[in-house]
């Protein structure tokens, strides 16, 4: 399905991936609602895209302003939900606070979204919605502890979605990131193998809304091991875990 003079929805567009998505797509012909916190980014980055875009500031801790960019908008084909914010965490720097913080934008924010908008899906106004998890819903991993937790709850809510909204049309795809060069992965201070930049997650994610495939996950190199370590005994993994990461 190619995006051009499709009308798409990206959530989470003002930085990071979300801003290189909205670049790649508006050079394709799309036309994009763009929601994030802050307007002046978003402002910015419409101008930059040579305007003609829909602004829309929200926050996916608000249902109603969630509600409010929906009737804002008349037609949507395509929804895509990549807000998420990241802290790394262990056990010895626990924060109930910033656990919270997180499982409320990553999780909440989704479930919130899914209020305003199942109309339209339930009823073939939209159909197509896509939302960005992490490699890091896999499994249990180190530096992970509100962000995994949060993203492999989302990772099983779409798996449920397409399981109910596949069969009425609606097209759901979930995409799994590896380590992407953002102001999120500028966080860590551990080894991040394989990382890539933002354009290139855009390109990836870009093609994988014009395929069939339900998971859109990259780089391949980074994204499979990961996959395979998935699969893999509970033992078999935490010695691994233990004895080489």
């Amino acid at each position: 399905m190619s995006v051009q003079g499709k009308h798409i929805w990206l959530i989470g567009a003002s930085t990071g991936i979300g801003e290189a998505l909205a670049q790649k797509l508006a050079s394709q012909g799309a036309y994009l609602a763009l929601s994030a916190r802050s307007k002046d980014k978003l402002d910015a980055l419409n101008q930059s895209l040579g305007g003609g875009h829909n602004v829309l500031p929200l926050d996916v801790t608000n249902t109603q302003s969630l509600q409010d960019a929906v009737t804002a908008q008349s037609t949507i084909d395509m929804i895509i939900f990549n807000a998420g914010i990241y802290t790394p965490m262990t056990v010895d720097d626990f924060d109930l606070s910033t656990c919270l913080d997180t499982v409320d934008v990553n999780l909440g924010g989704a479930f919130r979204l899914l209020d305003a908008v199942l109309p339209l899906l339930r009823d073939g106004r939209c159909k197509h919605l896509v939302m960005v998890s992490s490699v890091a819903a896999y499994r249990g991993m180190l530096h992970s502890m509100a962000y995994g937790a949060s993203k492999a709850a989302l990772t099983n809510l779409v798996e449920t979605l397409r399981v109910e909204l596949a069969p009425r049309g609606v097209k759901i795809q979930l995409v799994s990131p590896g380590f992407v060069k953002t102001p999120l992965t500028d966080k860590n201070h551990f080894e991040m193998p394989l990382m890539i930049t933002p354009m290139r997650a855009a390109e990836h994610i870009a093609r994988g809304i014009d395929s069939d495939d339900y998971e859109i996950h990259f780089p391949k190199a980074f994204t499979l091991c990961l996959k395979l370590l998935r699969i893999l005994p509970s033992k078999v993994y935490f010695w691994l875990v233990k004895h080489v990461m």
